[in-house]
């Protein structure tokens, strides 16, 4: 056996700064995950042979040996940071099914919340009034509904959505920085307390510098780790609108808070509602009876927010069956699925993604699909 673990491995590569996402994926596919470790302290020469860009291949033999390494691993753990990478059985399962999930995650908090059902919310960073109140009663809503909230700790809405969170549940922030840097630095006392009552997460490794360019690639996450994003408040170019995209490109839900049509902060919702799928509502009821017709395991709640009986089994559309059918027949993989089905890829991705949710299906390793119960 080898003196590092799959994850190690994979997390010292994470963590070389300017080794990109499709540059672990190749080494990952080219040599494995369990053959990684006999390229620790491999030649230039060699990474590019590989096919590495040259570039590239240079930070790879600077930064992948044994002792940088061993030196990331101790000044994470020293810095109180946990990680989980992609290969890890608790790594979030909804955030495996968007596009370049994460290698890995880092956080501060409670990591197990990242597997719990969740909502986004999302907004500007310059809310009117009536922005910032409504995000604050709608998240405090949710997380007394047992959703977990999720945002990015900027400032404006989302800074509303995680202090109406942490008045009656859980919130988690993702950060377009490292779990040690907090941006702004005005919402340090935010951060603390949502490490106490949450967790704060980064898929950026300590020592990595700002820069404006991460925390658009952020928002990925955030709708990657829930089962649906509201947009509070956004103009037209707001970076919630990228958060909201990420969403429908992962076949999550979105869902708009109305606002005037005269403001200026409501065109990007008004625009949303107007060319997209996604849907207008005014509370976290409205949100949890959408989602009923997917979910078995969402509390109910009657009209003075009492929690009654868990959701029945949910009905599965014709589609839905037939692939289940098919699965409990035999375990298949997608390209299996689809040649035998008329269905597109992005048909037969979100019908997958649905039997899932819906606690039908499981992906086995090898990305075969097989039933819960066998």
């Amino acid at each position: 056996m080898g003196t590092w673990s799959e994850q190690q491995l994979l997390f010292g590569l994470h963590c070389i700064s300017g080794v990109g996402w499709h540059t672990i994926q190749l080494c990952a596919h080219t040599v494995g995950l369990n053959g990684l470790e006999a390229w620790l302290g491999r030649s230039e020469k060699d990474w590019h042979e590989l096919g590495v860009k040259p570039a590239v291949a240079k930070r790879l033999t600077a930064g992948f040996n044994a002792a940088n390494l061993d030196q990331q691993l101790e000044l994470t753990y020293k810095s109180g940071t946990q990680w989980i990478t992609l290969i890890d059985e608790p790594y979030p399962e909804l955030l495996k099914h968007i596009h370049e999930p994460p290698w890995v995650l880092f956080g501060r908090g409670e990591m197990s919340l990242l597997n719990r059902h969740a909502i986004a919310m999302v907004g500007t960073r310059q809310p009117t009034v009536y922005g910032k109140k409504v995000a604050h009663k709608l998240a405090a809503e949710l997380a007394e509904r047992k959703l977990i909230v999720v945002s990015g700790l900027a400032r404006g809405i989302d800074a509303a959505s995680h202090e109406g969170a942490l008045t009656k549940g859980e919130t988690i922030a993702v950060l377009g920085t490292p779990c040690q840097v907090t941006y702004p630095p005005e919402h340090s006392d935010l951060a603390r307390r949502i490490c106490l009552a949450g967790v704060v997460i980064s898929e950026y490794p300590i020592g990595t510098a700002p820069h404006p360019g991460l925390f658009p690639r952020r928002n990925r996450i955030i709708a990657g780790l829930t089962l649906g994003t509201v947009v509070v408040e956004a103009a037209k170019r707001s970076g919630a609108l990228i958060t909201a995209y990420s969403a429908m490109e992962s076949s999550r839900e979105v869902y708009v808070i109305p606002g005037p049509i005269t403001s200026p902060k409501s065109a990007g919702t008004l625009q949303l509602l107007k060319d997209s799928s996604a849907k207008a509502i005014d509370s976290a009821t409205d949100i949890i009876v959408d989602l009923r017709c997917r979910l078995t395991t969402l509390p109910e709640t009657d009209n003075n927010g009492t929690v009654m009986n868990c959701f029945d089994e949910v009905a599965l559309t014709a589609s839905e069956q037939a692939i289940l059918d098919r699965i409990e027949d035999k375990p298949s993989t997608m390209d299996e699925l689809l040649r035998d089905s008329e269905l597109s890829f992005a048909e037969l991705h979100h019908i997958l993604l649905s039997l899932q949710l819906k606690k039908r299906i499981h992906e086995r390793p090898g990305a075969v699909y097989g039933s819960i119960w066998t």
